[in-house]
């Protein structure tokens, strides 16, 4: 079960992290748009369910602090968090 949950937090992060890069990679990264694109990914996998918003809240403080990166920038910091990589 454990397991599942680390998994589930990874696609996130990468889910996250491709919403970002796909859409004006070059703009800065926002931290309501991380928490928003957060959501909006858990809900993509789970519904809007309970475990979307387990999903999110899990995923929370595993986000990279935004500190002014371009959404490309960020989105590959997103990666190496996915693969449990920390800057």
């Amino acid at each position: 079960m454990q397991n599942r949950t680390v998994l589930r937090a990874d696609e996130l992060l990468l889910g996250i992290a491709d919403k970002l890069d796909a859409k004006h990679p070059t703009k800065p990264v926002t931290q309501p748009l991380v928490l928003a694109q957060a959501l909006v990914v858990a809900e993509e996998l789970h519904g809007p369910t309970k475990a979307a918003e387990d999903a999110e809240r899990g995923v929370l403080p595993l986000l990279p602090v935004v500190t002014g990166q371009t959404r490309g920038e960020y989105a590959v910091q997103l990666r190496l968090a996915a693969q449990g990589v920390s800057l």
